[in-house]
């Protein structure tokens, strides 16, 4: 599988050079909830419980979603994330789960975004497709095809900040060789189309930038700053990571009935991290557990990792409050693999290797007296060659994560003090 975030990011910073408005006016964050509608048209094959095969429809589903995500240049742009919570199938049909997975998207308005008018729109994003069979006796086999998908539609915004919209989308990867049992399989095809409606709460966090007691106030606290020397100072960061496999894992993948690309979960990404004011740059340490499996049947598969990295960023101007940042990363990483056939143990592997790879992503900085911000990391791990029976278990990955929460304690205390004595 073959993508690339770099070009998406390069585009945006050139389109932010071209626009020369109100930085306050940048961004604005969003929550909200996604019903997502998937119809299914061909056949899938299966073994009963009494040990039988059989051939039913697919189910189509419907799949409600968390969103969370933020408009961005000046409501031209959309970033989001799209967590499903639970699939319904709608033929009553059980043996069979399909969802689109942990969707990441950036969509594109060629008009921007207004109250009380509908806009269409383009985008692209990331998605896992998971499909899972059921088998007898309560095992399953689980796919998961991560691929880049495209969207269009349409959106509205209401003049309460609301946003509805109706999405269709397309994932151009959905054949499927299904294992209805170890030795046995399939050729499965899902359906490439979706279409959800969604309805977001709109909350701009920039409001009270604008006015001109507010520009004075960031000048007092500026000052505040330097004299508590909280210019240069600590951070903290929380938020959620997807792992994106980029190549097969060769030492899951030796086994013909389970995923070449072995599917991870999301994981906390938490980061504590030094800036330094007039370099512009920032040193950090992250950690970041992350659990991969994949089953068939008699058959699981599991990769445990924890990684402790020190990484070094620099930002790399300043486009109207989007600062894009990239930097090296080294870690120490802890993997524990797990590999069972009928209950019993093929492989029990533990190890804490070196890992290296690039950091980069981009702030939302409203100002250089920020005390929170938002932030989006992505990492790139090359493959490590590290190997178990001659087989490599470190891929080539891709980390997305996709908002991660910073929090400046030492400028909270200044502020909160300033405030108290105005």
């Amino acid at each position: 599988m073959k993508y690339s975030v770099l070009p998406i990011l390069f585009l945006l910073i050139s389109y932010s050079l071209l626009a020369q408005k109100n930085r306050y006016d940048f961004a604005t964050s969003y929550f909200g909830v996604e019903g997502e509608f998937i119809n299914e048209k061909n056949d899938f094959k299966f073994i009963n419980n009494n040990g039988i095969e059989q051939i039913e429809k697919l189910p189509s589903t419907f799949t409600p979603r968390i969103l969370i995500g933020a408009t961005h240049f000046w409501n031209r742009a959309d970033f989001y994330i799209s967590i499903p919570l639970i699939n319904f199938a709608l033929n009553g049909q059980d043996n069979a789960k399909i969802n689109n997975g942990v969707l990441t998207g950036l969509r594109a308005y060629p008009i921007a975004l207004e109250k009380n008018k509908v806009r269409p729109f383009i985008g692209i994003g990331f998605s896992g497709k998971d499909y899972r069979q059921e088998g007898v006796n309560g095992k399953s086999q689980h796919y998961t095809n991560w691929q880049c998908f495209y969207e269009g539609g349409l959106s509205y915004q209401t003049s309460r900040k609301k946003l509805i919209s109706l999405t269709a989308r397309h994932l151009p990867q959905n054949d499927y060789t299904v294992f209805y049992s170890n030795t046995n399989a399939v050729e499965t095809s899902l359906s490439p189309f979706s279409i959800s409606v969604s309805y977001k709460k709109l909350i701009d966090l920039t409001s009270g930038y604008k006015s001109e007691n507010a520009k004075k106030y960031l000048s007092k606290l500026r000052e505040a700053y330097e004299k508590g020397k909280a210019l240069n100072t600590f951070s903290v960061g929380l938020g959620l990571s997807a792992l994106i496999p980029m190549k097969k894992t060769e030492l899951a993948s030796r086994n013909e009935f389970i995923n070449d690309e072995v599917q991870g979960n999301l994981s906390l990404d938490i980061g504590l991290a030094y800036y330094h004011h007039n370099l512009d740059a920032a040193a950090r340490i992250s950690y970041r557990p992350f659990k991969q499996e994949e089953i068939s049947y008699e058959y699981s598969y599991q990769s445990i990792k924890h990684s402790i990295a020190v990484e070094a960023f620099k930002f790399i101007g300043d486009y109207h409050g989007f600062v894009p940042f990239i930097g090296p990363y080294i870690s120490a990483d802890k993997y524990a693999i797990e590999e069972k056939m009928n209950g019993d143990k093929q492989i029990d592997f533990s190890a804490t290797k070196i890992g290296y790879g690039l950091v980069f992503g981009w702030d939302i900085r409203l100002s250089d007296v920020d005390y929170l911000l938002l932030r989006t990391n992505l990492r790139y791990t090359p493959n490590l060659g590290y190997k178990i029976e001659n087989k490599s278990y470190t891929p080539n990955q891709l980390e997305f994560n996709f908002i991660q929460l910073v929090l400046y304690p030492e400028r909270i205390k200044l502020n909160k003090t300033l405030k108290n004595e105005l």
